[in-house]
């Protein structure tokens, strides 16, 4: 499920992790914002930094744009992979050099120039969460807690910016709820919204928290990315099918779900708008539907 970590209060009680190679700045700042509620960690370099983010849930992080093993800018989006959702401040004392613009286009949720006070950093994480905050809910659907489809839009175009500039490919998996006019006929429009959330959860199982999963229509949901290589999409979508089948029977509902799926292929050599993307994956999950029917 997707994880978003934010504070008890606006002014407190979030986690953050501190990463910068200067150790008095980290004692500094890592004493400064315990004392205003903060549980704070800290991370000399960016792969350490990646290493505590997989295994801890963070509501923000602050890094410098200069690192030993990788420059700020690259940490900010290998984070906003692995949590979409988590504010992040970069702070520089090259302030010439590196553009507000640059570290937005790496998903910064601010940029600070050093030096600066705890009082100014403080605020722009609280400003940051608020915003984020505000962001998220604007973002997820209501019924399933997936990303609705501007929240999808918002965050797969980020995505395919940097698949684009990084020259990796990547799949989007389609998939349609069989039926879901025919539960909502039959049984109620109460059992189709049950329908609509078992199928998220199922998704939710199945795939990364860093994936992109989205209800983006009635029926219709999609997630981003599913991987890299077309042997290991087929496996992905075999293990859907079976989860599904597995979910059927041991649920005590009064119909069985049913789900078609297709997958697309983004060439970062060839790109292609989210709109020409979602549109081919229709056009995929459909044949598999009409294979489902003439079976």
């Amino acid at each position: 499920m997707d994880k978003l970590a934010t504070p008890d209060t606006i002014t407190g009680q979030g986690r953050i992790l501190l990463v910068d190679d200067d150790v008095f700045l980290l004692d500094t700042l890592r004493n400064g914002l315990s004392l205003k509620g903060y549980q704070c960690e800290t991370a000399m370099n960016a792969m350490t930094a990646l290493e505590l983010i997989s295994k801890n849930t963070f509501h923000g992080m602050v890094t410098d744009i200069i690192l030993p093993d990788m420059m700020g800018f690259e940490l900010t989006e290998k984070v906003k992979k692995l949590e979409p959702d988590m504010v992040v401040i970069i702070m520089t004392g090259f302030i010439d050099e590196f553009s507000y613009k640059d570290a937005m286009e790496a998903g910064a949720s601010d940029f600070i120039k050093k030096p600066f006070s705890l009082k100014e950093l403080i605020a722009r994480i609280e400003h940051a969460t608020m915003h984020e905050k505000l962001h998220t809910i604007s973002l997820r659907d209501d019924l399933t807690g997936l990303y609705n489809r501007r929240g999808f839009f918002t965050l797969a175009e980020h995505l395919l910016k940097m698949a684009k500039r990084q020259q990796e490919g990547l799949f989007m998996l389609y998939a349609d709820l069989d039926d879901l006019k025919g539960i909502n006929d039959t049984l109620g429009h109460q059992k189709g919204d049950w329908a609509l959330i078992d199928t998220a959860n199922i998704l939710k199982e199945n795939f990364r928290n860093s994936d992109i999963i989205a209800r983006i229509g009635g029926d219709e949901f999609v997630v981003l990315p599913i991987g890299t290589t077309g042997d290991n999409v087929q496996i992905i979508i075999s293990r859907l099918r079976k989860a599904v089948e597995m979910d059927n029977a041991t649920s005590k509902r009064d119909y069985e779900l049913s789900i078609s799926a297709g997958a697309v292929y983004f060439d970062p050599r060839s790109p292609c708008t989210i709109d020409e993307l979602l549109y081919r994956a229709d056009k995929s999950m459909y044949k598999q539907k009409r294979n489902k029917q003439n079976a």
